[in-house]
């Protein structure tokens, strides 16, 4: 297996240097963010034209990033969510509080929460980019936390046990989650990129090492 980390202390190879050679090994992939047309996916993509096992592969990596793949796939494994609803265009049945999450390709980690119905309409507009793309809306029923899950482990306590639930399903190594704790129970809203100094790299670190003696 080879290792490719942003980080160096237990990688085998950088991106940059894994991109630019030829793949005859499983490659575990590990990135801060593994967004389409970003370093964490182009690693994986480059990994499946040699067709060999990657972690993760693209077709997890998209359907952990696009939110209602997230969710679809989340409830057919019996991860906890409370549901959500596109739209591209403000309608009076919507209610408030809720959060918004832009579904296209340009925005990144673009949780909103809206407590106002005044305001509502006009957040849309904006996420939607004037009704061009839609805006999957969750209802707010607990505590919004957002956490960071490297392979299973959560830099929350109270989350530790959804983390490891999140990765057996899939198999992101390293990404923030958004979440809201309703009356004892984690609930997933949405996965987006961590920022790189928001990973605990010596857990990273620790999961890797013992990934590379079971080898």
């Amino acid at each position: 297996m080879i290792i490719v980390s942003e980080d160096e202390d237990e990688s085998d190879s950088s991106p940059l240097l894994f991109l630019r050679q030829p793949v005859h090994d499983s490659v575990l992939n590990i990135n801060h963010d593994y967004r389409y047309l970003r370093m964490g996916y182009y690693v994986s993509a480059h990994a499946e034209t040699y067709g060999v096992e990657v972690t993760p592969d693209c077709t997890e990596i998209m359907d952990a990033y696009r939110n209602p793949l997230l969710i679809e796939k989340a409830r057919r494994y019996g991860l906890p969510t409370n549901g959500y609803r596109l739209t591209t265009k403000p309608k009076d049945d919507l209610s408030t509080p809720v959060m918004l999450l832009a579904v296209n390709p340009f925005t990144n980690n673009s949780m909103k929460i809206v407590k106002s119905g005044s305001k509502l309409p006009g957040m849309i507009k904006k996420m939607s980019m004037d009704s061009r793309f839609p805006v999957s809306l969750h209802p707010v029923r607990g505590e919004v936390l957002e956490i960071i899950q490297m392979f299973g482990e959560s830099t929350n306590d109270e989350t530790s046990e959804f983390a490891g639930r999140f990765f057996e399903v899939f198999n992101i190594p390293v990404c923030k989650l958004i979440v809201q704790i309703d009356d004892g129970n984690v609930i997933l809203n949405h996965c987006e990129p961590a920022l790189k100094k928001e990973v605990k790299w010596d857990i990273v670190n620790e999961k890797v090492h013992k990934i590379k003696q079971s080898i």
